[in-house]
């Protein structure tokens, strides 16, 4: 069955692209936001040369949301759905290969973006004259590690929307509000809201496994990312209920 979806997964031309975009945006971002961080950086001021090359996966994780609804509504949209249901009468099974296959797909995918990003955009610091970091720095390995894992938990929350919804549309509308807009309009929240926000809500506590400098105001890396998975679980769980109770 891992096998099946695995041929589905490489036989769709939108995953590929996604995964194309994801690689490419990530490296494009790592060096574009280095350069930009790098020409405002004063002596003295807190830095994280690690986190900053990898703070593309904030744009990426759209595209890692799109291939994880697209690896099941493609299926649904078309009707195949029923020919895999026919081949795979337990539906649960069958949910749990598509979506082990994606998350193994976009983590292969994730840490390399993660580490090209990290290559070129330390290289962009260093042209500038600014402190950058090395895969052998304290925390550096398990940033770029992490950026795999934020990108492949947001494929699964793609998925687990598109089985919720059944529609690409609104799986990745609902992706790019709840995990893109809401943290980047927190400061124009209350205060004890966009306090919570920025801490808690599970995509800007996941984005705490990049960083390699403590911040006394936010969540350690694991704590944060500890957030993001387990919202990732508990939405995919429901998405099993739902898809086992819907076409059982």
């Amino acid at each position: 069955m891992i096998r099946a979806e695995w041929i589905k997964l490489r036989s769709l031309r939108s995953p590929r692209w996604s995964l194309a975009v994801l690689i490419g945006l990530n490296v494009l971002f790592g060096w574009m936001i280095a350069t930009a961080q790098a020409r405002q950086w004063t002596p003295g001021q807190a830095w994280d040369p690690v986190r900053v090359s990898l703070t593309g996966v904030l744009v990426t994780q759209i595209a890692a949301a799109v291939l994880g609804a697209l690896a099941f509504t493609t299926e649904t949209g078309s009707g195949t759905i029923r020919a895999s249901l026919a081949a795979a009468p337990r539906r649960g099974r069958l949910l749990a290969a598509k979506a082990l296959v994606v998350a193994v797909t976009v983590l292969v995918a994730g840490v390399l973006a993660g580490l090209l990003a990290f290559v070129v955009g330390q290289a962009a610091l260093g042209d500038q004259g600014v402190p950058r970091a090395s895969l052998g720095d304290p925390g550096a390995v398990r940033a770029v590690v992490g950026a795999g894992l934020y990108l492949t938990a947001a494929a699964l929350l793609g998925m687990a929307a598109g089985v919720l919804t059944r529609s690409t549309t609104a799986a990745v509308t609902g992706v790019i509000v709840a995990a893109l807009l809401v943290p980047v309009f927190a400061n124009l929240m209350p205060e004890a809201l966009a306090e919570f926000v920025i801490g808690y809500w599970p995509s800007a506590a996941g984005l705490r496994v990049l960083a390699t400098v403590p911040d006394p105001l936010l969540l350690d890396p694991w704590p944060g990312f500890g957030i993001l998975a387990g919202t990732t679980a508990a939405l995919m769980t429901a998405a099993f209920v739902s898809f086992r109770r819907r076409d059982g």
